[in-house]
């Protein structure tokens, strides 16, 4: 019996390897120190709860899928994951085939709800290289470095984190989707150097910042009213620095060379708009403060009942015509003046009396002052 078991069981491994497909990426170190490389990566963490009618989850999947072979030859402490990426004579490289992770989380309790999500994405196209390069980070697909050191690189990249909730019957959100577009990286001895997109290329620069087209636009929805502001920097093409010092270079279509210091971006495009739905009521600009029913519709006057009509004060309700009227003071000396008239210059302000009367008045208290002073002093 025993030796039946052990002949099935040697039965079954040598069918399961011989049965068993290849790999999707080799992985090959040659005269390398400290490298790690693995193939394609995908995981799912998540977790959940539920008691008393209150519910909650969370997770978070990421991949990282690419073909080809992870190679690294004569290289120090090169990482590579995926597959597509070469590392020769290079010092810290980190290499990776295009990234997508979708991090959410949802809860829920009492008829009420909310969820929050952040995907992620950075891919490219092509593989990464990395050659006489130290420190070099290289994300999704299509980067070069080539005895460069301090050079970031990653493909177009997408990135939407949204969230909402339903509380009350009514329902909220907002979200921020943005993302770089392009696909090819390019550093060749430079130093400092980011490139994020693609189109990007760099020769003999320092502290050089390049992108390609950003596209962002913030959205929001409360009800029946939602606002968005999309806005678009460039509209592709290629950013190219040669021989330049801190260049920043964002859209696509720029040229550097020589230069130091340099700004240069593609066309700026936003268009914000907000709106309702057909069953919702606009709010006006000029009605700030007050709510869209009460600024959109007037006051509508009261129907005249026939006690009304008839000159009889309806019960209930007070009338002013046998009421005594109280008659307005005004100041002393003070003349009515009709609305929006022109100010009088021959009067003293806030008495109404005469300028003139005072000004001789004061002219003969002058004079009878000086002749008083002189009998005095004589």
């Amino acid at each position: 019996m025993r030796a039946k078991c052990s002949l099935v069981a040697a039965t079954v491994v040598a069918l399961t390897f011989g049965t068993a497909q290849t790999a999707l990426a080799d992985n090959n170190a040659t005269g390398s120190i400290g490298a790690v490389q693995t193939g394609n990566v995908s995981v799912t963490p998540s977790a959940g709860t539920s008691q008393s009618g209150t519910s909650a989850a969370v997770s978070a999947p990421t991949s990282i899928t690419g073909t080809g072979n992870n190679t690294a030859t004569n290289s120090v402490g090169a990482v590579q994951a995926g597959g597509g990426n070469t590392s020769s004579g290079s010092t810290g490289s980190v290499q990776s085939s295009p990234i997508s992770s979708s991090p959410s989380g949802s809860a829920g309790a009492a008829n009420q709800s909310a969820t929050a999500s952040a995907p992620v994405t950075v891919g490219g196209s092509g593989s990464n290289s990395a050659s006489g390069s130290t420190g070099a980070v290289q994300l999704g697909g299509g980067n070069s470095s080539t005895g460069s050191g301090g050079v970031v690189q990653a493909g177009s990249a997408q990135a939407a984190p949204a969230v909402g909730a339903s509380i009350v019957g009514e329902a909220v959100s907002a979200s921020f989707p943005a993302s770089v577009s392009g696909s090819g990286n390019d550093a060749t001895a430079s130093n400092g150097v980011v490139q994020v997109g693609g189109g990007n290329s760099v020769a003999r620069s320092s502290l050089a910042a390049q992108s390609g087209a950003i596209a962002a636009g913030s959205s929001a929805g409360a009800g029946g009213t939602a606002a968005s502001n999309p806005i678009t920097v460039g509209a592709g093409g290629a950013n190219s620095a040669v021989d330049s010092v801190g260049a920043a270079q964002v859209g696509g279509e720029n040229t550097s060379s020589g230069s130091t210091g340099t700004v240069q971006t593609g066309p700026v495009n936003a268009s914000p708009s907000a709106g309702g739905s057909p069953g919702s009521t606009p709010v006006s600009a000029g009605t700030s403060g007050l709510s869209p029913l009460a600024a959109a519709t007037p006051m509508a006057a009261a129907p005249r009942t026939p006690a009304a009509t008839a000159g009889v004060p309806s019960q209930g309700n007070r009338t002013a015509e046998g009421a005594p009227r109280r008659s307005l003071r005004k100041p002393f000396g003070q003349t009515k003046m009709p609305a929006g008239s022109p100010p009088v210059l021959d009067q003293l302000p806030y008495t109404g009396l005469g300028l003139l009367l005072f000004v001789l008045l004061g002219l003969g208290l002058m004079v009878s002052g000086l002749t008083t002073r002189t009998r005095l002093g004589t």
